[in-house]
């Protein structure tokens, strides 16, 4: 069984910036002027990218994670 990750601090940071980028775009649709049309994408953007860096940074963990407990189960000194 692989262990539980521990990385609560990056996904609340993640949490948290979406949220505010959220509502950036929600403020900027809802004012209605131009700026629109430079905040949305750059928000949508800048959602995108933490949410791949943080689905990225996982699965590398999860990969060592479980090459490590591979490596521990098929060792007979362990």
């Amino acid at each position: 069984m692989l262990p539980k990750s521990s990385r609560r601090f990056s996904r609340a940071v993640v949490a948290i910036n979406c949220a505010v980028a959220w509502a950036l775009v929600f403020y900027a649709v809802m004012r209605g002027e131009g700026t629109a049309a430079i905040v949305v994408p750059a928000a949508l953007t800048l959602i995108a990218w933490l949410v791949a860096g943080y689905m990225g940074v996982g699965a590398l963990d999860f990969r060592t994670a479980a090459s490590t407990a591979t490596v521990r189960t098929s060792d007979p000194a362990a």
